[in-house]
Formats: C-alpha cells, sequence, structure tokens
C-alpha cells in the first residue's frame, strides 16, 4: 500500500485526484489540504510514502521542500504544475523533487508515475529533461573541483559521467575513450553503485543538483 497526502490550494483538483487515486486498491490517501503549514503537519502524522505537490508552493512557501526531504524517512516528491517549462519546476528538480506531471494528465499516467516514483525511479518528462541538460551543458564549461559525492569517483569514472550528462550513449562514449561500450556499461554500473542512483537519468539529475549548487561534476 502506498501511503499518499495531497497538497494543492485548489479543492476541486484535491477532490478529483483524490477520488481517482482511491479506485485503486494498492493507494490510500492519508489526506489532503490547500494549506503548506498544514501539509507539513499531515507528512509528520501520516508518514506518507509519496507527497503530491503545487510547483508554485515549492517556489513561493520558502523551505518546504528542503524540511520535507531533510525528514529521517523522507516521502517522495511528486510535483505537479499548468506548464513543466516553468523555472520553478527547474529549481524544485534541482532541489531533489523525485517527479513531475502536467496538471492535466491522465489518470493513468498519474498512477504509473507514483508507482515508478515509490520504486526508486524518476519520472521526469522528456522536456523538463532536455532543459535541465542544457543547463547542466552550460555549467559544466566551468572547471571547478568535484563535489563530495563525485569526488569519490575515478578520473575516468567521471570523465564517463560528463560524457553521459552531454547524452552520450555507451558506444558513443567508447569511441572518445578507446574503450568498448561494455566496458563503459561496467564503469556506469559501478558509478550508479557509487553515487546511489538508479540510471542515467537519475545520475544525471544528481550532477545537475550538485552543479548548480557551486561545484562542477568534474574537475
Amino acid at each position: 500500500m502506498i501511503g499518499i497526502v495531497l497538497g494543492s490550494p485548489e479543492p476541486a483538483f484535491r477532490r478529483s485526484l483524490g477520488s481517482e487515486l482511491k479506485r485503486h486498491s494498492d493507494l490510500e490517501v492519508l489526506g489532503d489540504t490547500g494549506a503548506p503549514e498544514r501539509l507539513r503537519q499531515l507528512v509528520a502524522a501520516h508518514r506518507p510514502s509519496l507527497v503530491v505537490l503545487e510547483a508554485a508552493w515549492a517556489h513561493a512557501c520558502s523551505g518546504l521542500l528542503g524540511r520535507l526531504l531533510a525528514r529521517p524517512v523522507p516521502p517522495r516528491i511528486l510535483l505537479y504544475a499548468d506548464t513543466l517549462t516553468k523555472p520553478e519546476v527547474l529549481a524544485a528538480v534541482k532541489q531533489g523533487v523525485h517527479g513531475c506531471l502536467p496538471r492535466d494528465a491522465q489518470p493513468a499516467t498519474w498512477r504509473q508515475a507514483i508507482l515508478a516514483i515509490h520504486a526508486g525511479e524518476c519520472w521526469i518528462p522528456r522536456v523538463l529533461m532536455a532543459t535541465a541538460l542544457a543547463e547542466l551543458k552550460h555549467l559544466l564549461h566551468a572547471e571547478r573541483p568535484a563535489p563530495p559525492g563525485m569526488a569519490e569517483l575515478t578520473q575516468r569514472q567521471r570523465e564517463i559521467v560528463r560524457w553521459v550528462a552531454q547524452g552520450l550513449s555507451n558506444k558513443e562514449i567508447g569511441r572518445r575513450l578507446g574503450i568498448s561500450p561494455t566496458t563503459v556499461k561496467t564503469h556506469l554500473h559501478n558509478i550508479f553503485e557509487r553515487c546511489g542512483v538508479n540510471g542515467r537519468q537519475q545520475l544525471v539529475l544528481r550532477a545537475l543538483r550538485e552543479t548548480a549548487s557551486g561545484s562542477a561534476v568534474v574537475s
């Protein structure tokens, strides 16, 4: 059972999404609210697996996301907005939200996103990943020391992270480094384990967050 708390300033949206989620036996809506402070109280009281949050709150309510993500057992966070190209949505991705959906996403998509995020995956639409990747490419032009999380990687592994962040395939990375795609795959497996991520998308998002916080992915 996946326990969910809904946070939205729109009662009609909360009722509609809540009713849809309650149709599924493996999803349980533990509470909903139209006030950010009440959201924190609901999370503390019910300890949900996942919080659905309106993107404007993440932008307007200083520290809200940080406090939710800093809990001893933080919930997974699924953000929604009218459009995912707003700056506050990308800012929330950098801060650590686990997924984003447009407000008008189909019910089946909401369920798929919730299940994926609960399973430890990211649910970041391609349009938002493209924006994040473009920003990361720009930030990577700066040569700065590797952040603590990435500093544990070898020089070769950090090179591979750089190429992954620029959208190259294993085959393309292998050509640039003079190694086989199989060797690249092995390096990526070790990188994922060291960085605590599941897949290339999570690796790119972590690199974006760490780079945007003041350090580049590789030196």
